[in-house]
Formats: C-alpha cells, structure tokens, sequence
C-alpha cells in the first residue's frame, strides 16, 4: 500500500509536468490517508488555483460553479451535523477542486480540521484565507485562538492585531491583546524568578509604581500624549526583550503615529535586523516611506497654490513646479516597486493587483497595467473598477474598440446609475467614443451625464462642442 508520503511525491512531480488534474487527485488521495499534512493540502489548493485560471476560470468562484457544488454543499451540512468530522473534510475539498479560493468553504475547512485536532493544517487554510481576504476578521479571531492553543501568544498577539486593524472597536480583541501581553510579561518573570531564585513577585516587579505602570501600558491611546507615554512603556520592554520584532514594530507604529518618520523607519528596520522574516515589518516600512512620500508631494502641491493665489514670481513658482513633479514621479516609482513585492508576496490578493496596475498606469505602462488589471476583473469586489482602469488603459494605447467595451462592461456592473462611478465610467465611454469617430454615439453618452449633473468635469462644454460640430457638419 502507498504511503502519503509516495503520493505526495508522485503529485508533485505530476505538478512540475503540468499534468495538474492528475496532481490535484494524488494530493486528495494523500490527504485521505494523511488528514494532517498541512503543506501538501495548500499546495493541492494553489495546483487547483492555477488550474482554473488557466481554463480562464475565477478561483472564488462563480454563479455557475457554485450551483454545481449546491449538492456537495449539502452533504458537507449533513456530515457536519452528524459530527463525520474527516468525511466532512474530504467532502470540502471535492467542492474546492473548481473554487479553491471560496472563503466560506475555506473557513469551514478550517473548523474541521481543527475538529479532527490538525490544529496546523487549520491555522495554514487560515493563513491562506487572510491572503485572499486580508479583511476576514473571523479568521483572525480564530487564528488569535488557535495561536493561543498552540502557546505561540506573539503570534496569537499579531492575528488579534490584524483583526483591529479593520475591526478598531472589535471588544474581544482589545481584551485578548491586553490579556495575552499580560501573559507574556508573567512568563517572563516566572522565567526570571526561576533564574535568580526569588519567589517575590513583588520583588521582581520592584514598586507598586510598576504595577501600576502595566495597568497602563492597557490604556487606548487617543492622544499624543498617550503615544509618547506608551513609547517610554515600548522602550522598556525593548530593555528586557530586545530580538522581539513585534515589539520594535509596534515601537515604529507609534512613532509613525506621531509623525517623527526617521524613528519609525529606524524601529521598522530593526525589528527587520531582528528577524529578516517579519512581514508585518516589510510592510509598514513600505508603508511608511509611501506615506513620507505623500506627505513631501501634499506639503509641495500646498506651497505651489499658495504662490499663485498670492502671484508669486513665475520663476519661483516655475521651480517649485518642477519639484513637485519629481517628487510625484519618485512617488510613483517607490510605489511601484513596493506593489510589486506585495503583489509578489501575496500572489492570491487581486486588490492588491488593482493599486499595482494603477501605478503601472500611472508610469504609462499600460500593457503591464492592463495585465494585471485583467487578473483583478476576477474578484466580483473589485470587477467595475477594473473593467473602467483597463478601458482607460486601453484609449490610451488608441484601441478605442477595446476601450469602449471594458468601458460598457463596467457600466453593467453598477446599480446605481446616477453614482458618481457610474458617471466616471460613462464619461470615459463617452471620450473614447469621440476619439473613435462616433460622434453621436459620444453625445448621446454626455447628455446621459448632463441630464443628471451638468456640473461633472466639462461635459457641457464637450456637448456644446459636438452639436456645434455636428450643426456645421
């Protein structure tokens, strides 16, 4: 009888051949003898994940694929409900086999792996789930407390973090951080007490001052006061534990928080000193200097309207013009670079694909532009915008046919007519199928806007243009 460990490897080289139908049936095959293997069941996720888009297919999911799984869907709720907990789980993977990006099947995955206590291979599927929705706080809540169970409290620290990241008022997760904290600090003075001997938890902690000084490292910080009192608190945890990443990493937030951006980047690239593998200090350093970059660019365009509302000297105001327009084209760049590392680092996030196609964009790079806007189309969150970015990229390059397509395509995708992307969306129609020659076509479009906003950009004057056009023609 085959071993796991013989079909996995039989899988994988099926997969390097690109026989990746035959890979996803001897990762299945595997996972039912071994339930547990948490690397092989995401690597039978991405080989599923390749397969359907290389059939043009949308990893999440469609109407259609989920009508066809409408069965394996109730049969997953009756084995769930029969507590057929590693049935349940095979069943799941049959039904991700077209949709292995589906959330809500990735999560009850999760659960039922955690049911048959492959603690692992759920916080992996959770892991996974956060790459392609970064904003699912019930798998940040569940990562909190597997971490937890595992007795990993920082990274159990990190995942409740996240969740307060896009959930701020989240009441469990402010409780659970202090808690977990909390816990850290009195393992590391149980740690300490076995090494010196010295029974006294008084003693360790020295002054009731100190006490009183963890009561407040809990406090909500609101102020900057707050900010630059919980510095002082960051720092003397630093003291004790100073190859902890999170805790520089949180040292940067704070700093950032308080704009002092050359500390922030020097307590990011620290906790990056200290361990090279700490995503979370990646980004926010990434995110820091975007945000150093922005600021240069508003404090630029600030100065600039103020010179010519005062009518400055037109060659003062000519070279700071200039600066402004080096400073957005350093901006650009950056950017650029730091989505493409993200895109890179988070292959499965099509948001993520969007921002990084509007900077391509932005730097005139339309073909790499359109690419990865045709691969965040397949997210229904992000559909509409896409659609109207590849359009734009589209007129640009003078494919007007293509252009208005996208542009029509779009517009399907918004309820609301008369919302301001709807209007966006039509405008765009409508130039492209000026420059395309339609002249009728065009003023049909920008009297559909007009009826509704005769205000939005110049559509009035385009009007006033094409029937004048159209009256001397």
């Amino acid at each position: 009888m085959n071993t796991a460990k013989d079909i996995f490897q039989r899988a994988e080289q099926a997969a390097r051949k690109g026989n990746l139908e035959y890979a996803i049936e001897l990762y299945i095959q595997g996972l039912t003898v071994n339930p547990k293997a948490s690397d092989e069941r995401q690597t039978l996720h991405r080989v599923e994940a390749q397969l359907v888009e290389n059939n043009g297919g949308n990893p999440a999911g469609g109407v259609g694929t989920k009508l066809k799984a409408a069965g394996s869907l109730a049969k997953i709720k009756k084995l769930s409900l029969q507590s057929k907990w590693d049935e349940a789980v095979m069943e799941i993977e049959q039904a991700l086999k077209s949709q292995p990006h589906n959330v809500s099947l990735l999560f009850d995955l999760a659960e039922f792996l955690e049911k048959i206590e492959a603690r692992e291979s759920a916080i992996a599927i959770l892991s996974d789930l956060t790459d392609i929705d970064k904003t699912h706080i019930e798998s940040y809540r569940k990562l909190g407390a597997l971490w937890r169970e595992e007795g990993d409290p920082r990274k159990a620290i990190e995942a409740w973090e996240k969740l307060k990241m896009y959930r701020p008022e989240d009441k469990e997760a402010g409780k659970a951080i202090r808690d977990l904290s909390a816990a850290t600090m009195v393992d590391a003075v149980e740690e300490k007490k076995s090494e010196t001997g010295d029974d006294s938890f008084r003693s360790m902690l020295k002054s009731e001052e100190e006490s009183a000084d963890l009561e407040q490292k809990a406090k909500v910080l609101r102020t900057d006061e707050d900010r630059i009192e919980a510095i002082r608190f960051k720092k003397e945890d630093l003291r004790s534990d100073p190859t902890n990443s999170r805790l520089w990493r949180e040292l940067g937030g704070l700093y950032q928080d308080l704009g002092k951006w050359k500390h922030a980047k020097a307590a990011y690239k620290k906790a990056l000193e200290v361990n090279a593998q700490d995503l979370f200090a990646i980004d926010r350093l990434g995110s820091l200097q975007e945000s150093m970059f922005d600021e240069q660019v508003a404090s630029l365009e600030k100065k600039l309207q103020e010179l010519e509302e005062g009518g400055g000297p037109e060659g003062e105001i000519d070279e700071l013009r200039a600066q402004l327009d080096a400073s957005q084209e350093k901006s650009v760049e950056f950017k650029t670079g730091e989505y493409e590392r993200k895109v890179k680092a988070h292959p499965t996030d099509y948001e993520l694909k969007l921002i990084y196609g509007g900077l391509l964009m932005q730097g005139e790079q339309y073909d790499e532009a359109i690419e990865q806007f045709q691969k965040a189309v397949k997210d229904p969150k992000f559909k509409v915008r896409a659609q109207n970015s590849m359009g734009q990229c589209f007129q640009k390059k003078s494919v007007y046919a293509i252009a208005m397509t996208q542009y029509e395509e779009a517009l399907k995708g918004v309820a609301d007519p008369d919302s301001d992307i709807a209007k966006d969306i039509r405008y765009n129609l409508a130039t492209a199928t000026e420059d395309n020659g339609e002249y009728d076509k065009a003023l049909e479009h920008y009297q559909i806007i007009m009826a509704t906003d005769i205000g939005f950009r110049d559509v009035s004057e385009r009007v006033d243009g094409l029937m004048q056009k159209k009256k001397n023609g």
